[in-house]
């Protein structure tokens, strides 16, 4: 199995991560500064309790980060890919047997932004009044499932992060 992203020459590589991670970062922090008490998180696991708390102007701003989140899903599932074929670069130089796993956590941040997206679908829904049982299940499951599979590109990464600090040390190009 091939990854579109391990077609990246290290040069068009650096130049295509640097910048989407600096927007990932933008847009995380533009989102988390919008005031939302409860959060969106506590939102996407507890729907139905944090709606009944939100005023008119909390359900405006959640509907805005919601907003964002669509373009933000985006970016970071593609940066958190992006980010784990570097990984795999870093465990094929190392002879690492993780290597082998890290073409399926580099597709698996793709699903993460597909259950972010069911998830934002079904939180859309109950903001605007829409609610049926199902919505709050299906907008907790895909938040669990996206932060599960999130977290493990981002084990993944560091893993390869510091073991090319300890093996390459001041080697520039290794890729």
């Amino acid at each position: 199995m091939q990854h579109p992203f391990q077609k990246i020459s290290y040069d068009k590589y650096l130049n295509l991560f640097f910048p989407l991670l600096s927007l990932t970062i933008i847009l995380a922090v533009l989102m988390s500064v919008i005031p939302l008490q409860p959060d969106m998180m506590s939102f996407a696991l507890n729907s139905l309790k944090v709606i009944k708390y939100w005023d008119e102007a909390a359900k405006i701003r959640g509907a805005f980060v919601m907003g964002l989140d669509f373009f933000y899903l985006i970016v970071y599932s593609t940066t958190l890919s992006l980010a784990c074929i570097g990984a795999i670069r870093v465990f094929a130089t190392v002879r690492s047997p993780w290597k082998s796993i890290g073409i399926y956590i580099a597709w698996s941040q793709w699903v993460a932004g597909f259950f972010d997206m069911i998830e934002n679908f079904a939180l859309i829904n109950i903001l605007f009044n829409n609610i049926n049982q199902m919505l709050p299940l299906v907008a907790k499951l895909c938040a669990i499932m996206k932060i599960i599979i999130i977290i493990v590109g981002l084990t993944y990464i560091i893993i390869a992060g510091v073991l090319g600090i300890k093996y390459f040390g001041t080697q520039k190009n290794y890729f």
